[in-house]
């Protein structure tokens, strides 16, 4: 894709040079050795070289599933167990307010165009369709509203994340689920390495057609496979020299003899394929951008062997065992990535060490399948739980350490934050057409620096012009800053009816403000009406039409929460 773009400094200390392993030798408990002290990017200005960024990505991973209490308001889990994630989150800044769209695609459609849903080049609403509606909808099969027929793909024309890093001369890698874009990812994405997978598995074995779920299988045609032709190198059962090396050191506290010559779980094998990138490209001259969109904790969920079988002699159901098993394998998978950043070779000696020279990221897709609580809904949902998500970003040197903010950020802000890493002004690209891109999302860069407190934006918004089970009906939403207080206010096309709610005091939206209004939140009420709408004109924003007429359903009235005046 051609880009037009201006370039300046980037910032990373020059490395030593050391030679690679072929297998992936590293030590877990000591993964999350680096240090984010406190620094700006000004500090680093001098170094010419710019910093390699690693974007680990878990699916349907929910706010309060991990143990740190960093990203949650200290409501970490007392069931799951992420040692690696809260490591993390001690060396680094966890977000308390990070949020997604609704479910897997438009989340990550969002991230990568840097676009809401209504972004021209974007235009991916909802996993499938906006056409989701059956049985438990309610007013189901009579619904008043055919759905806006949404995309599937963010569009190859945009200039996406990975083409902004291209434009810095960034080498790209996908390793992953590929949602909001193409499967089998093919196209114009400004992807070098595009190793995009599935998690259902299907070949046929002994002459039978099978089908599984994040387990390889033993193909008649190919042998062991997970359907890549650049992840199944790893797709081999486990083995004891893997059990010895790899797992081991991880002190799981699971019985990981259970594991020898059974098939080797995805994300292990997602996680072997990025420390190896990583091998191959530490000493580059060029950085690099690895994007790990991991399947896990995506139903059918799927743990490894050894691990469900230790949550299951603690008591637990064999679904919540098996979910806790996946959760502490994806947590095991980010301490092995960032393994390798420590020891790229992995040879017990540091001085081949890149994480003082990696911005390194882990973020969720959307809220968590089962409960929330204390947030109210699971992914699908707009409510909080449906939406807000653990994030952490770590950096030495830039990152102060150990921090929390309470800052509301979104999928859409990755995009500019990220080109400001890379050194990359967005303002000067430009697509195909000659015609410069547009982007929703704002940097967070001072946030990350701790150089601001705040972002000057105030607001975020989501918008659905359509149905998904009893999940959502066409609706719109806006959050607001006022100060340090986030009000949220519903609007519901079918009945036009609004609601609101503080979250600061009702983080589990149960308390509808404008039931029984005061005068000062109708005053806030109206503001967010007023943005609300100036909104949706702004972006062109769809909302379906009428059944009975055809005719297309209006925007929310400008001052439509007067009614709610008593």
């Amino acid at each position: 894709m051609h880009i037009t773009t201006s370039f300046f400094y980037g910032h990373q200390n020059i490395l030593n040079n050391k030679g690679f392993s072929k297998f992936p030798m590293f030590i877990c408990t000591a993964i999350l050795m680096f240090g984010c002290k406190t620094g700006t990017l000004e500090r680093n200005k001098n170094y010419n070289k710019k910093p390699n960024i690693v974007f680990l990505f878990a699916d349907d991973l929910g706010w309060v599933d991990v143990s740190t209490g960093n990203t949650n308001g200290n409501r970490g889990s007392k069931i799951y167990e992420t040692p690696q994630i809260d490591k993390l989150a001690s060396q680094g800044i966890s977000f308390t307010n990070a949020y997604t769209n609704q479910n897997c695609a438009p989340t990550r459609a969002s991230l990568i165009s840097g676009q809401y849903p209504t972004g021209i080049d974007n235009q991916v609403y909802n996993v499938g369709s906006l056409n989701r509606q059956d049985q438990r909808t309610q007013g189901f099969p009579n619904l008043p509203i055919k759905p806006f027929k949404q995309q599937k793909v963010i569009s190859e024309d945009g200039i996406n994340i990975f083409d902004v890093f291209k434009s810095q001369g960034y080498q790209t890698a996908f390793v992953g689920k590929s949602h909001g874009t193409p499967h089998p990812l093919k196209g114009d994405y400004g992807i070098d390495l595009p190793a995009d997978i599935h998690h259902i598995i299907t070949g046929f074995v002994q002459g039978e057609k099978t089908k599984s779920y994040y387990l390889a299988l033993n193909s008649d045609n190919v042998g062991w496979t997970f359907g890549s032709e650049y992840v199944d190198k790893y797709a081999k059962p486990y083995d004891q020299e893997y059990i010895d090396g790899v797992l081991k050191p991880c002190n799981t506290q699971s019985e990981l003899s259970l594991l020898k010559a059974t098939p080797k779980h995805l994300t292990d094998a997602i996680g072997d394929f990025s420390v190896d990138y990583i091998k191959e490209k530490a000493n580059d001259e060029r950085p690099f951008f690895l994007y790990v969109p991991f399947h896990a904790v995506h139903s059918n969920v799927v743990g490894r062997k050894d691990l469900t079988q230790k949550y299951l002699k603690r008591g637990l159901s064999k679904r919540i065992a098996e979910y806790a098993s996946m959760i502490e394998l994806l947590d095991q998978n980010v301490g092995k990535i960032n393994r390798a950043l420590k020891d790229p070779n992995g040879d017990g000696d540091f001085s081949d060490d890149i994480t003082n020279n990696t911005l390194f990221i882990f973020y969720s897709d959307n809220g968590g399948i089962y409960r929330n609580d204390p947030l109210t809904g699971i992914k699908g949902h707009l409510n909080e739980g449906g939406i807000r998500v653990p994030l952490i970003v770590c950096y030495p040197d830039i990152i102060p350490e150990n921090t929390i903010t309470s800052q509301a950020v979104h999928s859409i802000d990755f995009l500019p934050t990220l080109a400001d890493f890379a050194g990359a002004d967005i303002s000067e690209l430009k697509k195909k057409d000659g015609s410069k891109p547009q982007y929703d999302g704002v940097s967070f860069t001072g946030i990350l620096t701790g150089e601001e407190t705040r972002l000057s934006r105030t607001n975020l918004f989501w918008h659905l012009p359509g149905y998904m089970d009893e999940r959502f009906s066409p609706s719109t939403v806006i959050q607001k800053r006022f100060g340090d207080d986030y009000y949220k206010l519903f609007y519901f096309y079918e009945t036009e009816e609004f609601t609101m709610y503080h979250l600061n005091k009702d983080i589990s939206e149960k308390t509808n403000l404008l039931k029984n209004p005061t005068s000062k939140n109708l005053e806030i009420a109206l503001n967010m009406n007023t943005e609300m709408l100036a909104w949706l004109k702004a972006n062109n924003a769809p909302t379906g039409t009428w059944v009975e007429n055809g005719g297309k359903v209006p925007y929310p009235k400008g001052n439509g929460v007067l009614k709610y005046n008593n």
